[in-house]
């Protein structure tokens, strides 16, 4: 897929985050760089460069989605209260073989995410 400044500043912005920023917090990021970008564009942004693998986007039962750069191993810890999102190292997080049990049974295991819920010491 063609690149595009819009899509190369929305990966810029990830790539330089450590909170898990919302689709809104990359929208005032990027519209520090580009301001006449539409939160639409950051949207549709967002969500390419989620199919073409190149963040991942965190679901939340609690809010908004959270998005990640990081795409190595690792899990997410989402506080009800406030709403933020850290990572939580996988020596805290459940064993490889507990994670890919499910191929044991014939699935075809292509990815997973896990995210504690709960609540931050702040």
């Amino acid at each position: 897929m063609r690149s595009s400044k819009q899509r190369d500043e929305v990966l810029k912005v990830l790539k330089c985050s450590c909170d898990h920023p919302t689709a809104d917090m990359v929208y005032e990021r990027v519209k520090e760089k580009i301001p006449n970008i539409s939160l639409g564009t950051v949207y549709r942004n967002l969500a390419v460069l989620t199919e073409l693998k190149e963040i991942l986007k965190i679901s939340s039962p609690y809010g908004p989605d959270h998005y990640d750069f990081n795409l190595s191993d690792h899990c997410h810890f989402l506080c009800k209260n406030c709403g933020e999102m850290c990572d939580i190292p996988l020596e805290c997080s459940p064993s490889q073989s507990e994670l890919h049990a499910p191929e044991k049974s014939g699935f075809d295991i292509q990815g997973h995410t896990l995210t504690y819920f709960g609540i931050c010491p702040s």
